[in-house]
């Protein structure tokens, strides 16, 4: 997986507004570029076990594309995501609002296609739901311990993961939110600055390298088949 860093191009002299009046990333290309820092240019490998860089000429071949999204924080409206490329955006993707939906086990399901706005519940000892979200998407609250964990599109878990934090902390602290095969929450300052965003690309992996990663198991693994990214 890669994750980059991108922001809107500031020579941009008519940024684009909702009706609401909140900032809204623009969908032609080149109006946002990679502007490097955090661990732009890092591809990053999991083991099943850990996270951990990799050269670019020591990845694992052949690699095949999973998934692309990418998310804009934005001051008093939350996560833009789109899909795919966020600094050349296909023809007729839009950037949407961070949904949900319901996932299992009373879990919320990470989209931007989806139909609730914040988590479907939350316990109050989940510290993830504050690290990784603002106010404006926690949701209900539950005491029933197996339930208000989080799935759903990997590449926008991993943007979270990636916002949650300042940028020059991202290369020492991402390998440290993912050990013994479980996701960790840190307790550093958040990351989320207004106009700040990241583009995550997700590969599968071949069996050569810790059994490898299909297509279809990374369906599993967003859909809580092998355990919810957090609980």
């Amino acid at each position: 997986m890669s994750i980059d860093e991108i922001r809107e191009n500031p020579g941009i002299t008519a940024p684009l507004v909702t009706a609401g009046g909140h900032w809204l990333p623009s969908t032609i290309r080149d109006y946002n570029y990679r502007c490097g820092g955090g661990v732009s240019g890092i591809y990053w490998f999991c083991d099943r076990q850990r996270i951990r860089a990799v050269p670019a000429q020591s990845l694992p071949q052949p690699l095949e594309h999973f998934k692309t999204f990418s998310i804009f924080y934005c001051a008093g409206l939350g996560f833009w995501v789109l899909h795919g490329d966020g600094t050349a955006p296909h023809s007729g993707s839009a950037w949407r609002p961070l949904r949900f939906d319901l996932g299992p086990n009373g879990s919320s399901y990470m989209t931007p296609a989806g139909n609730k706005e914040t988590l479907l519940c939350q316990r109050t000892d989940q510290l993830w739901a504050h690290k990784l979200l603002p106010n404006i998407y926690h949701g209900p609250q539950t005491q029933h311990p197996g339930q208000g964990g989080l799935c759903g599109e990997l590449p926008i878990f991993l943007a979270l993961a990636a916002l949650s934090m300042q940028p020059h902390l991202l290369q020492q602290w991402l390998p440290w939110m993912f050990q013994d095969s479980k996701w960790h929450m840190h307790s550093l300052p958040h990351g989320w600055q207004h106009g700040r965003g990241v583009v995550v690309n997700v590969y599968t992996c071949p069996s050569s390298w810790a059994e490898g990663s299909s297509k279809q198991d990374l369906v599993h693994f967003e859909d809580g088949d092998y355990g919810k990214y957090c609980n």
